[in-house]
C-alpha cells in the first residue's frame, strides 16, 4: 500500500513539473543587411600605403674607434644636440696617440726634415699617420710649433647634422674599433613600406609621392620613389619599397609612421570608387573583396582591388557597376555563410 501511494505521489509531481514548464525562448532575430550605393571617385587614381620613416645612411655616419684609449676624458655633446664638421665631440686618453705624435716629434727635429730628401718623405709619412688618426691641421701645427706631444686624442664630426648615439661612457675604457657616436642629417631621411606581390604595378622609381604623419593637423611632406626591390623578403613576403623624404622643415622623425600617396600609373582597367573601409573583406587567401547587391539578387562577393584611402573610405577598382550597392553592415553572417 505504501509503495502505491509512493508512486502516485510521483507520477502527480512529474505532471506538475510539465504543466509549468518555461515556454521556449523565440528564435534570434536574422541579421540586417545594410547597403550604400557606389561612389565614383574623382581625379587619378591615388595608392595610400603605411610607411615608417628611417635614417638614411647616405647622410649619416658611425664614428668608430680607430685606436685604442685608456679611457674617455670629456663627452661634449650629447644625443639630440646639433653639431657641425669638424667639431670635437669627445677627447679620449690614448697612448698609441702619445706614441705618433712623439714620432712626428723626433722627426721634425731631424736636418732636412722640411726638404726633399730621405727625413722629409718620413716626416710626410708620419703626418700622414697622425691624419689617419683623426689629427687636424691645427693639432699638427702645434705639435710643429711646441714640440711637446700629448696623448689626447680629440673625436671629431664627420658631417654636419644630429648627433644620434654616443657609445661609451666618460671615463670607459675604449678598444679600437669600438662606437663612439652616430650622426645623422636629419633634413635628409628615407621612408619604408611594403608591397604585396602584384601591387608594384603601376609604380616607377622616381614618381613623387606625398608624405603625411598619422596625427591630426600635420603638413605633407614629399619625396619620391627611390627604390622597388627586386625581391620578394621571404619575412614578411612582401616587396619592400624606398622612397626619399625632404626634411628641411623638421616636421618628421625616424622610426615614426607615416601615410604614403602615391598616384597609379598604367592601371586603365575600369573607373575608381570609393565606399567605407568597413565594407572590405580579405579572404582566407590574403585577397581584398566586397558584397555587392546588383539587379534585385543576393550579396555576392566580388573581389576588387584596395588603390588606396580617402578619410574612412577606400579607394577600390573591380568589376563593378555604378548601379550597384555594397553591404556595409550584417557582414559577419555572410562570410560565415561564404566559409570565409
Amino acid at each position: 500500500m505504501t509503495r502505491l501511494f509512493c508512486i502516485v505521489i510521483f507520477f502527480g509531481i512529474l505532471a506538475a513539473c510539465q504543466r509549468h514548464r518555461e515556454p521556449p525562448s523565440p528564435p534570434p532575430p536574422a541579421s540586417r543587411i545594410v547597403t550604400v550605393p557606389l561612389r565614383k571617385a574623382s581625379g587619378p587614381p591615388v595608392r595610400t600605403l603605411l610607411g615608417q620613416v628611417a635614417y638614411d645612411p647616405a647622410a649619416s655616419a658611425q664614428v668608430m674607434a680607430r685606436l685604442p684609449a685608456l679611457s674617455v676624458v670629456s663627452i661634449r655633446v650629447f644625443p639630440g644636440d646639433r653639431v657641425s664638421r669638424g667639431e670635437t665631440l669627445m677627447v679620449l686618453k690614448s697612448p698609441d696617440f702619445l706614441s705618433a705624435e712623439s714620432e712626428l716629434s723626433s722627426i721634425l727635429d731631424k736636418p732636412g726634415a722640411k726638404g726633399r730628401g730621405r727625413v722629409a718623405g718620413i716626416r710626410v709619412l708620419a703626418e700622414q699617420k697622425l691624419r689617419l688618426l683623426g689629427a687636424s691641421r691645427r693639432e699638427i701645427e702645434r705639435l710643429e710649433r711646441t714640440r711637446r706631444p700629448v696623448d689626447r686624442y680629440e673625436v671629431r664630426s664627420p658631417l654636419t647634422g644630429t648627433l644620434i648615439r654616443v657609445g661609451p661612457a666618460e671615463g670607459a675604457q675604449v678598444r679600437k674599433g669600438d662606437l663612439l657616436f652616430e650622426v645623422s642629417d636629419l633634413s635628409r631621411l628615407w621612408v619604408q613600406a611594403f608591397l604585396y606581390p602584384g601591387e608594384e604595378r603601376g609604380f616607377r622609381r622616381g614618381t613623387p609621392v606625398s608624405i603625411l604623419p598619422l596625427h591630426e593637423g600635420g603638413t605633407a611632406g614629399s619625396g619620391r620613389i627611390l627604390r622597388i626591390a627586386p625581391f620578394i623578403d621571404p619575412r614578411t613576403r612582401t616587396i619592400p619599397l624606398r622612397i626619399s623624404l625632404d626634411n628641411a622643415g623638421g616636421r618628421f622623425r625616424p622610426d615614426s609612421w607615416v601615410r604614403i600617396r602615391i598616384p597609379v600609373e598604367g592601371r586603365k582597367s575600369g573607373p575608381v570608387f570609393l565606399v567605407p573601409e568597413r565594407a572590405v573583406v580579405r579572404t582566407k587567401e590574403g585577397k581584398t573583396a566586397l558584397f555587392i547587391v546588383r539587379g534585385g539578387r543576393g550579396p555576392a562577393l566580388v573581389p576588387v582591388t584596395v588603390l588606396g584611402h580617402q578619410g574612412g573610405d577606400a579607394e577600390i577598382r573591380g568589376d563593378l557597376g555604378e548601379s550597384d550597392r555594397v553591404v556595409t553592415e550584417g557582414i559577419l553572417p555572410l562570410l560565415s555563410r561564404a566559409g570565409l
